[in-house]
């Protein structure tokens, strides 16, 4: 490949990167944005992670939260807890242990916060929301 070639192919691949795929981020985010809207909202990501585990745990003994912090972006945090309980709604095990770990995702928006499964790509929907200031 002669040089004009390779410079042609490397302007190409920087224009997709700054235009195209920044672009595809703000569709997802603000489409992600829109469909948790529908999802409850929460005063706070510990809220949220109590009600999570209310419904998703029988039998709750006792919830210790261990850590609530923020995750790359101020209107993003991850929190994680120790439940323990009879069973989970799902009916897997906790693993030979005493109790469960789970850990979720909070996306702060305009009425408060919303969880985020990790399949919908938090980080990236806070990003684009960061990005393009997306409200939600």
């Amino acid at each position: 490949m002669n040089r004009r070639k390779r410079l042609l192919l490397s302007v190409a691949i920087v224009a997709m990167v700054v235009c195209v795929l920044p672009a595809i981020m703000g569709a997802y985010s603000t489409g992600q944005l829109r469909a948790l809207k529908a999802q409850a909202v929460y005063v706070n990501p510990e809220d949220g992670m109590r009600t999570l585990i209310a419904s998703g745990y029988s039998g709750v003994n006792k919830v210790e939260i261990v850590h609530v912090g923020r995750e790359m972006f101020d209107d993003l945090w991850y929190v994680e807890a120790h439940v323990w309980a009879e069973s989970r709604s799902d009916d897997k095990g906790f693993s030979g242990r005493a109790y469960d770990n789970p850990g979720s995702f909070f996306l702060h928006v305009e009425d408060g916060w919303v969880f985020v499964p990790e399949g919908k790509f938090p980080e990236i929907i806070a990003f684009g929301k960061w990005l393009f200031g997306l409200s939600g």
